[in-house]
């Protein structure tokens, strides 16, 4: 939360992505950096345990929101929904399912 605090601060557009464990930490750290609201996509914790197609699947989830926080406009949303559905086909979720 701090880096990505620091790199907008210094003018860089930055997406923060933080697991769902850490959220009332990361908004502790933004109301202290004087960034209180600050807007980041959240993400399941842990993510330490994911095998790389699992990383991708969470990616491809998160994209959308990700996007929406540097502010990119929606042409990139089909593009985004193709990769998605691809995805889904290649990994299956622990549990059975798909993303």
């Amino acid at each position: 939360m701090a880096d990505g605090i620091i790199f907008e601060k210094l003018g860089v557009q930055t997406a923060t992505l933080v697991t769902d464990a850490f959220t009332a930490s990361g908004n502790a750290m933004a109301r202290r950096m004087g960034m209180p609201g600050y807007h980041y996509a959240m993400l399941p914790h842990p993510v330490a345990n994911l095998t790389p197609d699992e990383c991708k699947a969470r990616a491809c989830e998160l994209l959308p929101e990700v996007l929406e926080i540097l502010g990119l406009d929606s042409h990139a949303e089909q593009q985004i929904a193709d990769r998605q559905r691809v995805v889904a086909e290649q990994v299956a979720w622990p549990g059975g399912g798909s993303v």
